[in-house]
């Protein structure tokens, strides 16, 4: 009988051993893939309060992102560390993100995306105002992210990835430069 249960024993773990490896090869595929970075930032004549009250409400990206549409706050409260929110991309794409940070005082909040169908993986992203010199405030904005895939299909490498943030980040800087120019 001891045998057999030995046996048994030296199966289970073998078997997860071979679990485990598994589990650390993709971990290690998932390491491989470069982490992204990027940062941009806008000048407005709006005071910092102002400009920040233009995009601080993490349920209002519709009201100031052009390509956006149809936000919904699904769990918590604007200003609340783990609100999630939903909102449609013109065009068909989806993003669920959840607010990590929020710090009313330093005009500053951090959040992630938690699914999209839009082909990045792994974002978190902030965005802030700081008073500029000579008056009026900066917009700033930064994010990293990797690629979707360890072997990216067409169009989706990491130069590709990066040009999606990018092109994002523009839009939305240059339609909130807009809406604080009054």
């Amino acid at each position: 009988m001891k045998t057999n249960i030995f046996s048994i024993v030296n199966r289970l773990t073998g078997g997860a051993c071979v679990a485990l490896a598994l589990l650390f090869s993709a971990a290690a595929a998932h390491a491989e893939r470069t982490v992204l970075k990027y940062h941009s930032e806008i000048a407005v004549k709006a005071s910092p309060q102002k400009a920040w009250d233009s995009f601080k409400n993490f349920d209002s990206i519709h009201k100031w992102h052009p390509a956006t549409e149809n936000t919904v706050l699904l769990v918590g409260q604007n200003g609340k560390p783990l609100a999630v929110r939903e909102f449609q991309i013109k065009g068909g794409a989806f993003v669920i993100s959840e607010l990590l940070s929020y710090d009313e005082s330093k005009r500053r909040f951090k959040y992630r995306i938690l699914k999209t169908n839009l082909p990045l993986s792994n974002y978190v992203g902030e965005m802030w105002v700081v008073p500029a010199a000579g008056g009026g405030s900066v917009i700033k904005w930064s994010g990293q992210f990797q690629r979707p895939e360890e072997s990216p299909k067409a169009g989706q490498d990491d130069e590709a990835t990066s040009q999606l943030v990018q092109g994002v980040f523009k839009a939305g800087l240059d339609n909130l430069a807009l809406i604080n120019a009054k």
